[in-house]
């Protein structure tokens, strides 16, 4: 059982955003006030998909966001995803990305390559929670070499290859692949196409990968395809369009998952020095730590605003690639500095599942990996001034 209570939301540390919340903005925040810290601690530590928290959602319409009113949806930009996924992840990170792999990554997928009955056959199961959707991009040879090493393949209607680190595929539905047509040149975006499977078809068959990450309540999957038949295949100049625009938002939406997972656990530090003493003297007034906390801070804050300046800008209509990328390696760094300031906090304590922390800090360490490393992103933004390439 974690020992730090129930605390203040994240507004009173960081400040609020300008502009009218999103409906599902109070919905999200309705959701997580019924998660007290015992049952948050217990979302931690599972090994198995967190069902009870994906019909929670849906009680609280989360999954209807994003989505076409027509489809049973309820239509919302980057900026209010953000903000969903930064209020569910400062209480329970696992929520916001298991929310977020099918609202802000399947939906919009389906709404850019599908065509309309595969839409009303999709859409609506997703509105309502009864879909659940996985994505496999990355290939045991790649990782932020995404292109490169794509070798799973369509041809006449099936796919073939494999896929790895498939965040929750063993719950989900239907699996997203990223594929490459057969005969395409290897390397480079040619040929690109996504291919939609469901999870039980024959020739399909997955192991889990171990890992101690936030993943570990939903598991990530390497994936094995051999002749799978492909439910829909979406193929043609608009694959890169859309595959673009989901990268872009999976690099905006990670920082207000890390954002608000990092405050969560910054919440639980400054409660549980505030009533811990130490040679007679509140721990939270030492100067020492007071200079971290304050540090951090204020690096999470100056990423969470810098986040969300590129995000409205996205959701005008600008270009924000490299803004995206830089998004998220700042808010990352930020957030990795402050759960390790609440790690220390709390001392000994801070290192245990008692403390409510350490699982945060050990978590956010992934995104320094993922989906683009600090390296890559370097790279990006020097070559975005012209400079050479190695």
């Amino acid at each position: 059982m974690t020992l730090v209570p129930s605390a203040a939301p994240a507004e009173q540390v960081l400040e609020p955003l300008d502009g009218p919340e999103h409906d599902a903005v109070n919905r999200a925040r309705e959701l997580v006030a019924r998660i007290n810290d015992e049952t948050a601690a217990d979302l931690a530590a599972r090994t198995e998909f967190p069902a009870d928290l994906w019909e929670w959602a849906a009680e609280h319409a989360l999954h209807r966001v994003g989505i076409a009113e027509e489809h049973g949806g309820e239509p919302a930009d980057i900026v209010a995803k953000m903000r969903i996924a930064e209020v569910l992840a400062e209480r329970v990170g696992v929520l916001a990305w298991v929310w977020g792999i099918s609202n802000c990554f399947a939906a919009p997928l389906l709404a850019a390559l599908a065509d309309e009955p595969t839409r009303k056959e999709l859409l609506p199961g997703l509105a309502a929670g009864r879909l659940r959707f996985a994505f496999g991009v990355t290939e045991p040879g790649g990782g932020s070499d995404l292109f490169g090493a794509l070798d799973t393949t369509l041809a006449d209607g099936r796919v073939s290859g494999r896929k790895r680190y498939c965040t929750a595929a063993a719950s989900a539905d239907h699996l997203f692949l990223l594929v490459r047509e057969a005969g395409a040149p290897a390397g480079g975006t040619s040929g690109l196409a996504f291919a939609l499977v469901r999870t039980n078809a024959p020739g399909l068959s997955m192991s889990r990968v171990p890992t101690p990450s936030f993943a570990s309540s939903f598991g990530t999957y390497e994936v094995d395809l051999d002749g799978v038949a492909v439910d829909h295949a979406f193929t043609g100049p608009a694959v890169k369009a859309a595959l673009r625009t989901v990268l872009v938002e999976e690099r905006l939406l990670i920082p207000a998952i890390v954002i608000g997972a990092a405050h969560g656990a910054l919440r639980r530090g400054l409660a549980y020095a505030a009533r811990r003493t130490a040679f007679g003297t509140r721990v939270d007034s030492y100067q020492a730590l007071q200079h971290q906390v304050a540090d951090a801070v204020m690096d999470l804050e100056t990423a969470r605003h810098y986040a969300y300046a590129m995000a409205r800008r996205w959701a005008a209509g600008a270009p924000v690639t490299i803004g995206a990328d830089v998004a998220k390696s700042r808010s990352v760094d930020a957030a990795q500095r402050v759960a390790d300031v609440a790690v220390q906090l709390m001392g000994g304590i801070g290192f245990t599942r008692w403390g409510g922390v350490e699982h945060v800090w050990r978590d956010l360490r992934a995104f320094r990996l993922a989906p683009i490393t600090e390296e890559l992103v370097r790279n990006r933004v020097a070559r975005s001034l012209g400079m050479g390439r190695d």
